[in-house]
């Protein structure tokens, strides 16, 4: 039986009077593949954000790979987010001015880490993402596809064990965004990583081990 790496209990946030999620608990196993959907506004996106420490709560318990995310503040949420999960949006906020190489090592050099084995581990990284070739490219001479395998790239310089997308493929066309799903079960398959995806995308959802959709606020399947 694999080990459950996100544990939510009874997650309650508010924005002002606006209660967001209404009593959330759910668990997910380490190595899953996991959609999140539903309706704009019904608290997909903020469920992200708090697993990822992001954003915080209001009542409840969030515990992400051992780690009591409630409890971090300051430092201690940004450490949390640099090492222990991989954080991908829509859009990519690649710096333009930088090469795909430069870009995928940036997180890991703010971590102080070693350069040349950044550097290694970034070509690596590119190369599990299809873009041995484009390391020396800058964000502007790259496809909207490319742009968004570099940042997933980046997203896992660090090496964490959970990987966090909120709509990935929304920008995307038909073609990229196949390859951008395709991509999430080879990292999964490859780094033994655990993804959880925000989604419109109905293919995408049905692809993944399991759908969780909430509904104003609410988880209605698990």
């Amino acid at each position: 039986m694999k080990q459950q790496i996100i544990t939510i209990e009874n997650l309650h946030k508010h924005y002002g009077s606006f209660e967001v999620l209404r009593g959330v608990s759910l668990s997910i196993a380490e190595g899953e593949v996991v959609a999140i959907v539903g309706p704009s506004g019904a608290g997909k996106t903020t469920l992200l954000h708090v697993m990822g420490a992001l954003s915080e709560f209001d009542g409840g318990s969030v515990v992400v790979d051992g780690v009591d995310v409630g409890s971090l503040t300051g430092d201690a949420a940004a450490d949390f987010r640099s090492q222990k999960v991989g954080l991908v949006f829509q859009f990519h906020h690649l710096l333009p001015e930088f090469t795909a190489l430069e870009n995928v090592c940036l997180p890991a050099y703010i971590a102080g880490r070693d350069k040349a084995e950044v550097l290694q581990r970034a070509k690596e990284l590119l190369a599990i993402v299809g873009l041995s070739e484009r390391t020396e490219h800058k964000p502007a001479e790259l496809s909207g596809g490319e742009q968004q395998r570099v940042a997933i790239a980046r997203a896992l310089i660090n090496s964490p064990r959970i990987l966090l997308a909120d709509e990935p493929s929304g920008n995307l066309d038909t073609t990229n965004r196949n390859e951008i799903h395709n991509l999430f079960f080879e990292l999964r398959e490859k780094l033994g990583l655990t993804v959880v995806v925000v989604t419109h995308d109905d293919s995408l959802a049905e692809m993944s081990d399991r759908k969780l959709t909430i509904v104003d606020g609410e988880l209605t399947k698990k």
